[in-house]
């Protein structure tokens, strides 16, 4: 984001080296694994027909009100990487006479998802009152308190946590009572 800023005025912070160094740095760091997240989002948002590369580009870039904004050089070496770690696969489609990969959440990649989108909404739950922001879960997850995986209260079968074997049931009891 910080990049993309320029100086407005001599006495603007962001024209002091170290301030614009630190800053981006900060930055570069939390968008890293933030723009992961959300990249397996949008991919799981489609992942009965499959999400490709521009329509990810600028879903996030839409969603995101133009704050999370990635270049296509880094978007396609971090699903590339996905896809040899076995989170996604992708299918190669026509779509006007052009071949167009589509990638998808792998099994194992939708567990995945689902533990780092819990642990990221719970620290963000967790640290909201340190930054001075409020933050509503969706009430149609649960979270396990042990590891904080992200599990559907519509499915009636999850008797335990997938990721750690923590019983969830009465949580999700107390939850669908609520």
């Amino acid at each position: 984001m910080i990049k993309r800023v320029k100086e407005l005025s001599s006495s603007a912070l962001i024209k002091d080296d170290i301030f614009r160094n630190y800053v981006e740095s900060i930055e570069s760091e939390t968008l890293r694994g933030t723009s992961t997240i959300c990249i397996l989002s949008i991919i799981n948002k489609y992942n009965g027909e499959g999400a490709y590369g521009y329509q990810i580009l600028k879903e996030l870039e839409e969603a995101t009100g133009g704050m999370l904004v990635i270049e296509e050089g880094t978007l396609y070496p971090l699903l590339k990487n996905l896809e040899k770690k076995g989170i996604v696969e992708s299918t190669k489609k026509q779509f006007k006479g052009r071949p167009r990969k589509y990638y998808h959440l792998t099994e194992s990649g939708l567990k995945i998802f689902n533990h780092i989108s819990g642990f990221f909404s719970k620290l963000i739950e967790s640290i909201a009152s340190l930054i001075d922001i409020k933050v509503v879960l969706k009430e149609k997850f649960i979270y396990c308190p042990q590891c904080a995986n992200r599990i559907s209260l519509r499915d009636e079968t999850v008797r335990f946590c997938e990721v750690c074997g923590n019983n969830i049931e009465e949580l999700k009891r107390r939850s669908l009572n609520q």
